[in-house]
């Protein structure tokens, strides 16, 4: 146990010196501020009267900062993994108490708590300082989305979108050779990630939604999108099995994806 208290204190102490673990401590603060005060603002100036175009785009931006907060940290993991690999630290560290898949473990729970925490100020935040801005006029009644979400919805949320992070990661650093190369392959994978933004779409409101259940990060944004939206659905499932299935679906990956990493590395 010794040997990653003495990780994490390293971590702690290089935590604003390594660009990697500040971009990690300040993206979600900068969405928060995008998406709580930036881009309501250029909206109401923007947006037309007695329209909804506004509380749309806002819509798409809240999914947005679903779809992107456990893959962004994912991406940062992969990225701090193919550094190691660069530099070899990986080929020490085999020669260690530690282990390879030791390492692996401790940078992978450390990047989930970041994300997790990071979710929380994003999704949190967003509930806090902008629910006023979240609102949608229907049929005469004004609904403000962010109070349709309690803090249980929300602390769920963040637990389970952060199990993504080491299927990201770990895809990550064991399908690139350099990080020129994970630059990359983060990319072309954010497209995947935002396949739940489909199902915004009135097509895949009944049944067909399943079909996005391919994108892990599905399971956990169609509950919240439920919820902001009050919709039900007879194809709909209740908030706690949408979750309990990403969270088993991200669990799996995750598992798979550790083996595939250290079998590239050909390190245990």
């Amino acid at each position: 146990m010794k040997k990653y208290w003495s990780l994490l204190k390293y971590e702690f102490k290089t935590l604003l010196k390594d660009s990697m673990n500040l971009f990690m401590i300040l993206y979600p603060l900068l969405m928060l501020f995008i998406c709580g005060f930036l881009l309501p603002a250029i909206l109401e100036r923007t947006a037309a009267e007695n329209s909804n175009a506004e509380t749309i785009t806002l819509l798409i931006g809240f999914t947005l900062v679903l779809s992107l907060g456990g893959y962004v940290m994912g991406a940062m993991l992969g990225f701090s993994l193919l550094e190691n690999k660069d530099e070899n630290t990986l080929q020490n560290i085999a020669a260690t108490p530690i282990t390879v898949s030791g390492y692996t473990n401790f940078k992978t729970v450390y990047s989930f708590v970041l994300s997790f925490f990071g979710n929380m100020v994003m999704v949190g935040g967003l509930k806090l300082i902008a629910s006023n801005r979240y609102e949608l006029v229907y049929g005469g009644v004004t609904i403000r989305l962010l109070d349709q979400l309690s803090w249980g919805n929300v602390v769920i949320f963040s637990l389970v979108s952060s199990l993504m992070v080491p299927t990201i990661g770990l895809v990550i650093s064991s399908i690139a050779k350099n990080k020129i190369e994970g630059f990359a392959f983060m990319k072309s994978g954010g497209l995947i990630i935002m396949i739940p933004l489909l199902a915004l779409l009135n097509t895949f409101m009944d049944w067909k939604q399943y079909f996005l259940g391919i994108a892990p990060n599905f399971w956990v944004i169609k509950p919240l999108l439920n919820e902001v939206l009050l919709l039900d659905n007879a194809s709909d499932l209740p908030f706690w099995l949408y979750m309990l299935i990403g969270a088993v679906y991200m669990i799996v990956l995750a598992i798979v994806t550790q083996k595939m990493f250290l079998k590239k590395a050909h390190l245990k």
